[in-house]
């Protein structure tokens, strides 16, 4: 079904942000800690900052509970990721979006929250009918046993992405595209322990940013070196 030519702003951000969590659904866990809140201004409060036992996602000793089948068959014992260990580098969407570059020129930050173990944020255009918006999902999980294998990832339709450092840890990266003139494009990076989603969304164009781009600033957030 052809999309109309116009459509409003807030919900075709809506519709994004539908389709970026379809697209995370394997990947969403539902983490039990209380995780920190979201103010206006996009600041995260003093429970964002990691407490002293937890993990660094640049310590690769081995120690975690990564497990020996996660993503596509990486290290046997990756340590698990935290959202506090992403928030302790980036506290607030406007940091967040320093690792997306050029693909929110232009947009405004239109929307961010911080629930249940998932913090998002949306950057939107706000000008006549250019219809165009990125969004960003950090998301708690269960460990290694939701992080999907590449089987599971071709079982849905969606496209592996190869990343060699992203599976050493335990992880894997792939992409999923909605077509047509209301395009949805969502790539996801899971690790055991959360995942980050970068979904862009744009009327009668190619969204934004897809792909290794996308991994890339994940793992920027991610704090994954390579």
């Amino acid at each position: 079904m052809t999309a109309p030519r116009l459509v409003p702003r807030a919900a075709f951000a809506l519709l994004v942000a539908a389709g970026a969590l379809a697209f995370a659904g394997c990947a969403a866990g539902s983490g039990t800690a209380a995780s920190p809140s979201v103010s206006a201004s996009g600041a995260v409060d003093g429970a964002g900052t990691p407490s002293d036992g937890a993990s660094d996602p640049g310590d690769g000793d081995g120690d975690g509970d990564g497990g020996g089948d996660a993503g596509g068959g990486a290290a046997p014992a990756a340590p698990s990721m935290a959202l506090a260990d992403v928030l302790a580098r980036y506290p607030d969407c406007a940091a967040m979006g320093s690792v997306l570059g050029s693909a929110i020129d232009g947009l405004e930050l239109s929307d961010q929250s911080n629930e249940d173990g998932t913090v998002q944020c949306n950057w939107m255009s706000t000008t006549g009918d250019y219809v165009n918006t990125v969004l960003v999902t950090v998301t708690t999980n269960n460990g290694a046993v939701d992080v999907p294998k590449k089987d599971d990832i071709a079982a849905i339709g969606s496209e592996y992405i190869a990343d060699g450092a992203v599976e050493a840890r335990g992880g894997i990266a792939y992409g999923t595209k909605s077509t047509g003139d209301l395009r949805i494009y969502g790539t996801l990076v899971d690790m055991p322990g959360v995942g980050v989603s970068i979904s862009s969304g744009a009327l009668n164009e190619d969204p934004r940013i897809f792909g290794a781009p996308a991994v890339a600033a994940a793992k920027q957030l991610l704090g994954i070196a390579g």
